[in-house]
């Protein structure tokens, strides 16, 4: 469960600092520096703790997962974050994600979560919902961008559920042919294809003229976007996808996506301090009731 914590914070991190480079870079060309710095970054890493072999059954499935969630979920989450903010389009794909984990589980590896984890599942995303229900902040952007938002934000948790229960299938192919891959080796599997995919979707986005900002950038903005997109980087695919490989191998994916899914609330106050976007009554009940689901969560036994 401290993986799926730590996770659920780098998270947080990851959407601040996701969402500024999506407005400063443009969402696809965002992405792409993203996860090329990632990448470089997990290679070294991985490099300092044992060479990988990628033609085995888990590193495959690994790769696919990849596609799906580094690829598909995260140009996804990119569009999604100028048109809704980090904080909307987090809790439409961090709660849309542990269904869709909960289903892959199911058809990869016939694994359920019972009925008092469900619960408490459910418990947690009622409260996410409740804490965001009001005064969730939009950018200055057209009006028409609402509705695209929140399909890319639902494709995002398409991507990081299914991508989730890949992993998972890939850790139960690893432990049939006992092979070894620690958090770091498998983000860093799983993050090339995704940057191919990014790649590949910002030279389509440039043809089809999709790199037209939704938001005007100042000078400024221009001038600190480095920073937020090295945060976005060290918070997201390095730390926080490595933390969230580390989870998959102690939980099933629904519950681990639902401990992620508080990561909405731990933004608030992040929010706060940023961009003076103070949580309501509302919020902070919201923020208690999913706290709750997560420590019954905790204390349920079976719970991997």
């Amino acid at each position: 469960m401290l993986a799926a914590f730590l996770t659920a914070l780098l998270f947080a991190g990851s959407g601040i600092c996701g969402q500024r480079t999506s407005v400063r870079f443009g969402s696809l060309l965002a992405n792409t520096l993203r996860l090329c710095l990632a990448a470089v970054a997990l290679g070294l890493l991985s490099a300092g703790t044992g060479s990988v072999d990628f033609s085995t059954r888990s590193s495959v499935r690994l790769l696919l997962s990849g596609v799906v969630g580094f690829g598909l979920g995260d140009v996804a989450l990119f569009l999604a974050y100028p048109r809704l903010g980090s904080r909307l389009t987090l809790l439409i794909n961090l709660c849309s994600a542990p269904l869709f984990g909960a289903a892959g589980d199911w058809f990869l590896l016939g694994v359920w979560v019972n009925a008092g984890q469900t619960a408490a599942c459910l418990i947690i995303l009622f409260g996410v919902v409740l804490a965001l229900r009001k005064g969730v902040r939009l950018p200055q952007s057209d009006a028409t961008a609402f509705v695209p938002g929140v399909i890319f934000a639902m494709v995002a948790g398409l991507g990081q559920g299914v991508g989730a229960a890949l992993s998972r299938y890939a850790k139960s192919a690893a432990l049939e042919d006992g092979d070894h891959l620690n958090g770091i080796n498998e983000a860093f599997v799983r993050v090339l294809p995704g940057l191919g995919f990014a790649v590949l979707a910002l030279l389509i986005g440039r043809v089809m003229g999709w790199q037209k900002g939704l938001v005007k950038v100042s000078d400024a903005q221009r001038r600190s976007r480095w920073g937020w997109l090295i945060g976005a980087a060290v918070f997201g695919p390095v730390a926080g996808v490595s933390c969230f490989q580390w989870a998959l191998s102690d939980a099933k994916s629904a519950v681990v996506l639902s401990i992620i899914s508080t990561t909405p609330i731990l933004i608030m106050p992040l929010s706060a301090y940023i961009e003076k976007d103070k949580p309501d009554t509302a919020g902070i009940l919201g923020a208690t009731v999913a706290v709750t689901g997560v420590i019954l969560l905790t204390l349920l036994a079976g719970y991997g």
